[in-house]
Parts: structure tokens; C-alpha cells; sequence
């Protein structure tokens, strides 16, 4: 049996799970000028703000691994009204989805380190276990793995927790995704970069920071909400095609994309019927292109037809939040299947990676009509 969602707990501009998904769904935002970071403009005579979606609040004053540490503590607050964390099995696993720090410009140790994975599950574990410590949680007697990368980190977390959870190596596990961009030294970056939304560059992204946890079983637990439909991961696709980040390409034609959507529906049998699409678009140029191309090649197989009319885009709401995008979309996923307002009972997630990485996920609500 597919891996259940049995519960969830969020942090956003927009509040936490229950709240902050409805405010996405009635097209909210809380978009505000970067304390901290200015930007000039052709035609203007002062500096002009550059908009973000920070968390009200609580990541006020932090930078740095000080900030994700601060969105981590917020995630299991509210993932702590769905469920006590302390009624868990001891060895609950975690899986968690983190940006390289070096993208963010946070040190960690042993510094310089050249390997990723090591960078990331240092930072990681930092993050991690600061944040367990904060809130007075002990839960360091399962495994611990760290997911580094870009919008498909959540993904990549994901594919190991369900496999995990299918080989029966473990009962539960939390899979979680936390990232911030509003970070001063990274919003300068991203400016140079002309990736950022101004007056001057009208096809970049609202920054953003974002957090979320969802605890995964393969059997339902006495805490799980009865009279909520149970959500079900049923199939997580990865295509990873690393290339060099110095070499120019062309615009993605969505085809790698594509292959993966295909894919998590043959893998799942097609379950829910039509499904709903939540991309990761996030304004960019060249996801436009790649969200566009997709639409065409599904059409051409007959799948997602209506994909323009039955899209969410996590951005909207939440702004762009690197290595959580897949979390971002999960929570909406599973707030409207557990609300039945997708109007489909089941949803396909797709990601891409600058490096050249694509993922899709699809979800979907469980058929309880043989019961």
C-alpha cells in the first residue's frame, strides 16, 4: 500500500497548514518590502523595495542558519497541533529537504567542505537538532538523512521515505523541506542575478521562505484524523540530468518533464481520473516556456488537457522558496483532497532544477469504495 499522509504542519508568509492553505486558495499573499535590501532602478531617483514574502514574525532578526533554525521551530509547532510529536515510535526517521549552504552563504563545518552532501547534512543536522532542542524534543533514535538541491530536493527526500517505508526498513517517518531566500546576503546575489521581480525586470520571482513537515506511514496510527479522506503518495518520479551550470542552454523543451508525468501515472494506474496540476512555475522566463511545452506534449498523449484550466502555482501565495517548493505544493495538495475542493481526487506535482533535474509526484486521496 501507497505511504500515508497522516499529518502535516506548515510555516508561510501566510500563517501555518490550516489557515495559510486557505488564504493560498482564496489568492491571498502578504508581499512586503525587504527590511534590509534595496534595489536600483533606471528612471527612478531613489532606491526601490524589493518585495518579499517573509514569515510574520517569527524569522524577524535572523539570518542565516539562525533563520532556518527559526522556520524549523515553527514547522513542528504547528505540525504539533496535528500530532504529538512525543506519541511517535522512538526511531522515527526523518528525511529532510535543505539548499546547499553555500548557495545561501551560511558556513558550516568542516568548512570549505567540496562535497554537497556533506555541506548539506551538516547544516542539516545543525538545523535539526538546535530546533528539536529549542522546543525541548528528543527524537534522535531514528535515522537522519538530508537532501540537498533546488526544487526537486523535496522531491529526491520523498522518493527515499517512500521507498524506505515500502522495503518496511521503517514504520513512520517525517519528511520536511525548509528553505528562506529573504536572507540579505542572498537577496543582493539574486539581484545581480536580475532573477528577482522589479520595475526593471518584470519576469523574475517574489522571494519567499517556507517550511513544512509531513509525517508518512505505511499503516494508519489511533492518531490520524478518522472522518479526514487519507491522502496516499502514490508515485514519486526523479530524472536527474546534472550538467555544467557554466555551459548555456536552451530553453527547456519540457520533454524530461513530461517523461515524468507520464511516468508517476503509469506507476499509480492512472488513479483519481483527470488530475489537477500544482507547478513550480514561479514567474522566470524559461519555466514559462518549460510550463507551456509540457501542456503540448501531455496534451499530445492525451493526459491533462484541461492542465491550464486546473494548475495552482505555489509561488503565487508563498513567493519562490528554492529547496521547499515541493513542500509548498504538498501541503496544497493535501488541504484541498482533504477538503475536497481540487475537484479532482487526485494531483500531480512537477518540479525543475536549474542544474537539469525534473520530478513529478502524484497524489491522491484513498478509494475506500471496495470497504
Amino acid at each position: 500500500m501507497p505511504p500515508m499522509l497522516l499529518a502535516a504542519g506548515m510555516a508561510s508568509s501566510l500563517g501555518g497548514l490550516i489557515q495559510g492553505c486557505a488564504a493560498f486558495r482564496a489568492g491571498l499573499s502578504r508581499v512586503s518590502a525587504s527590511r534590509d535590501v534595496t534595489c536600483a532602478c533606471k528612471g527612478e531617483s531613489g532606491p526601490q523595495p524589493v518585495m518579499v514574502c517573509e514569515i510574520p514574525v517569527a524569522t524577524f532578526g535572523f539570518s542565516g542558519v539562525g533563520r532556518l533554525v527559526a522556520l524549523t521551530c515553527e514547522v513542528f509547532k504547528d505540525l504539533q497541533g496535528n500530532v504529538r510529536l512525543t506519541d511517535l515510535p522512538p526511531k522515527t526517521a526523518f528525511f529532510v529537504a535543505l539548499p546547499d549552504p553555500v548557495t545561501r552563504g551560511i558556513p558550516v563545518e568542516p568548512p570549505a567542505d567540496k562535497a554537497e552532501a556533506r555541506r548539506v547534512e551538516a547544516l542539516g543536522r545543525y538545523v535539526l537538532q538546535q530546533s528539536l532542542q529549542n522546543l525541548g524534543l528528543s527524537m534522535a533514535g531514528g535515522e537522519w538523512r538530508f537532501f540537498g538541491g533546488g526544487h526537486i530536493a523535496m522531491a529526491r527526500a520523498l522518493s527515499a521515505a517512500t521507498e524506505a517505508l515500502a522495503h518496511r526498513t521503517i514504520q513512520t517517518c517525517i519528511v520536511m523541506g525548509i528553505d528562506s531566500l529573504v536572507d540579505p546576503f542572498l537577496l543582493r546575489e539574486l539581484l545581480r542575478e536580475r532573477r528577482i521581480k522589479t520595475s526593471e525586470n518584470p519576469v523574475g520571482f517574489i522571494p519567499g521562505e517556507f517550511g513544512a513537515a509531513f509525517l508518512l506511514s505505511a499503516v494508519p496510527f489511533m492518531f490520524s484524523e478518522p472522518k479526514t479522506p487519507r491522502v496516499l503518495i502514490r508515485a514519486v518520479k526523479l530524472a536527474e540530468h546534472p550538467r555544467p551550470a557554466a555551459v548555456p542552454t536552451p530553453p527547456p523543451d519540457g520533454r524530461a518533464l513530461a517523461e515524468c508525468v507520464l511516468s508517476v501515472l503509469d506507476a499509480a494506474g492512472r488513479a483519481g481520473g483527470e488530475p489537477r496540476f500544482i507547478s513550480d512555475h514561479n514567474g522566470e522566463q524559461k519555466r514559462a516556456h518549460e510550463w507551456g511545452m509540457l501542456q503540448l506534449h501531455l496534451t499530445s498523449k492525451g493526459v491533462g488537457s484541461q492542465a491550464h484550466r486546473s494548475v495552482w502555482f505555489p509561488a503565487v501565495g508563498f513567493g519562490e522558496v528554492g529547496a521547499a517548493t515541493g513542500a509548498a505544493g504538498l501541503c496544497i495538495a493535501l488541504r484541498s483532497l482533504q477538503r475536497g475542493y481540487s475537484q479532482s481526487s487526485s494531483i500531480i506535482l512537477t518540479m525543475s532544477e536549474e542544474a537539469g533535474g525534473r520530478a513529478a509526484m502524484l497524489v491522491s486521496v484513498q478509494d475506500t469504495s471496495s470497504k
